[in-house]
């Protein structure tokens, strides 16, 4: 009876020492996994900062186009539309009619709604360019020292109807900027007003052309409305 009794206590201290490691390892499990999830929370913390620094913003200034010119002694240039050829092209040639060297630089070619600004090619008094604006080549013309081949980009040159305005600068609608026009076929074309407003164009004036003819040419510099401009007639 008592041999019975000793071996079921036995069992029984066993039983209570098996039922406390099970709650150790719980505990210590619990414990690690709670410290884990702070550290890493930490860590993302840290990078998010990181990454949200942002670079420097960056900004740009509009510039507008305007010519350079040299002026001498002997007076400034100036630089004007000479003769818009239809035959054989079209071209336009343009000249510098001052006492002074000056340049093409800044200066832009304007037929409503189409615009091209000319290279930099620096004139002295007499010198001419030539604006290429069909597929016809520019033959060679006395006084020429440059083509430039626009290939049309300001819009189709006929004897029938059209404008053409030579500006110092991009702002199309200043009577500063305009420095040459001239208009034929029709009168009130789209920069005529700024022509007008410049003095260098005859309000309602235009120049009749011929369909028969092969260019209009300046006779008077500046020229300030079609009395100053003639139709050349072929042969």
């Amino acid at each position: 009876m008592h041999r019975r009794l000793l071996v079921a206590l036995a069992v029984l201290v066993a039983g209570c020492n098996g039922a406390s490691s099970p709650s150790t390892t719980d505990q210590a499990t619990t414990i690690t996994e709670a410290t884990s999830p702070s550290t890493t929370a930490a860590d993302t913390a840290a990078e998010a900062t990181t990454s949200t620094i942002a670079p420097p913003e960056s900004t740009t200034e509009a510039t507008t186009t305007t010519t350079t010119t040299t002026t001498l002694p002997g007076g400034e240039a100036s630089i004007g539309i000479d003769e818009i050829v239809f035959a054989g092209g079209p071209y336009v040639v343009i000249s510098n009619r001052g006492p002074g060297i000056g340049s093409t630089a800044g200066h832009w070619i304007c037929q409503f709604p189409s615009y091209y600004q000319l290279p930099d090619v620096e004139l002295k008094p007499g010198e001419k360019i030539a604006v290429q604006l069909g597929i016809d080549p520019v033959p060679e013309l006395t006084g020429v020292i440059a083509t430039v081949d626009v290939t049309s980009p300001i819009g189709d040159i006929t004897t029938a109807d059209g404008e053409l305005g030579l500006y110092s600068s991009n702002t199309f609608n200043s009577a500063d900027a305009i420095v040459d026009y001239v208009e034929w076929g029709t009168s009130d074309h789209a920069r005529s007003s700024v022509a007008v407003a410049a003095g260098i164009w005859e309000n309602g004036g235009f120049i009749e052309v011929p369909a028969e003819a092969l260019a209009i040419a300046a006779q008077a510099f500046p020229s300030l409305g079609p009395a100053d401009w003639f139709a050349e007639i072929g042969g």
